[in-house]
């Protein structure tokens, strides 16, 4: 270990000159199949939660007198949720493997 050369002598923080890992944790297959359940109930949930916000932007989007801010506030929620679900499924694909 090194002491830091930027402190005074009676300095005692150590520096750590570069990552040495330590023991490393095997992960267990029930640990990942709870992980699984839990990511495939988060994007279905999430896809519901999509198609509703798909539907009120639709609606919103036809009819005939527009309320912006509120097709504003429906197209920045089905974005979320989109960038959510995407983020679901690449952890879902990641733990298939």
């Amino acid at each position: 270990m090194y002491w830091n050369a930027a402190c005074s002598p009676d300095c005692r923080t150590p520096v750590i000159s570069g990552w040495h890992p330590g023991n490393v944790m095997q992960v267990s297959p029930l640990y990942v199949v709870t992980q699984r359940r839990d990511l495939a109930s988060r994007y279905a949930t999430t896809t519901r939660q999509w198609l509703v916000a798909r539907t009120t932007y639709r609606r919103l989007h036809e009819a005939p007198v527009k309320n912006i801010t509120a097709l504003r506030d429906a197209a920045r929620r089905l974005d979320q949720l989109e960038r959510g679900r995407a983020a679901l499924l690449r952890d879902l694909k990641a733990l298939a493997d």
